[in-house]
């Protein structure tokens, strides 16, 4: 996680003396860190440093730190989590994915960016689609993800298969406390292909069982 420190300003109108800003705090061993290190941004200390910092886009490495300072600026440069490359579209090429944690809402709010890399273009496009899967797990030797997220007692997550060069969603669930019994749970499942689904009742849960919802959420990262 990156960390921002900012020093403190004057006091009843007097000029107070104020140490120097410590540099931007990260974890050494972040693959994001090497990203920002890469370009020799590593001494950065306030937002206005990550407004003004000049980075070499001419490589691949370089546009991904782009993309890293601009995540950065839009969520109070502290909120990325991890990054990674891999294919997430089957093209021979690694895409860019930055995960970071969602800052609203209840129950678990792991979120990732997922950029597509463009032949077309040499560059990285954001796939708003994937970007709003919650909870993301990724098999990619098996062609599956699957994302959740539950709340306040509801919710729901499924499972996405590679097919015909496109994600498909082959599994759905969705849970709903039983009425009654906070202690329980209606789930219902169902197959938007095969368009069956079935019903039954079972112990509530916050992160879904894996003979429910296969996923990595009790590792880190989700890949």
């Amino acid at each position: 996680m990156l960390m921002l420190f900012f020093g403190t300003g004057c006091k009843h109108g007097q000029q107070k003396k104020v140490a120097p800003e410590p540099p931007l705090q990260i974890k050494n061993d972040s693959p994001a860190a090497a990203v920002i290190n890469s370009v020799s941004i590593s001494k950065i200390s306030t937002y206005d440093s990550l407004a003004n910092v000049k980075i070499d886009t001419t490589t691949l490495k370089g546009k991904r730190a782009y993309i890293m300072n601009q995540f950065l600026l839009g969520n109070g440069a502290s909120g990325a989590d991890y990054d990674s490359l891999f294919d997430i579209n089957y093209d021979g090429y690694k895409d860019y994915i930055i995960g970071y944690y969602g800052a609203s809402g209840t129950g678990l709010k792991n979120r990732v960016n997922i950029y597509l890399y463009s032949t077309k273009n040499k560059n990285y496009i954001l796939d708003e689609d994937l970007s709003q899967l919650p909870n993301p797990s990724f098999y990619i030797n098996r062609k599956k993800i699957t994302n959740f997220y539950l709340g306040n007692g509801a919710g729901g997550g499924g499972e996405l298969k590679w097919m015909n060069n496109k994600w498909v969603e082959v599994m759905h669930f969705d849970i709903d406390h039983h009425a009654g019994n906070q202690d329980s749970c209606e789930l219902i499942i169902s197959y938007p292909l095969k368009k069956k689904s079935k019903k039954y009742f079972r112990p509530y849960f916050m992160i879904p069982p894996q003979d429910i919802l296969e996923n990595k959420w009790g590792d880190y990262p989700p890949f």
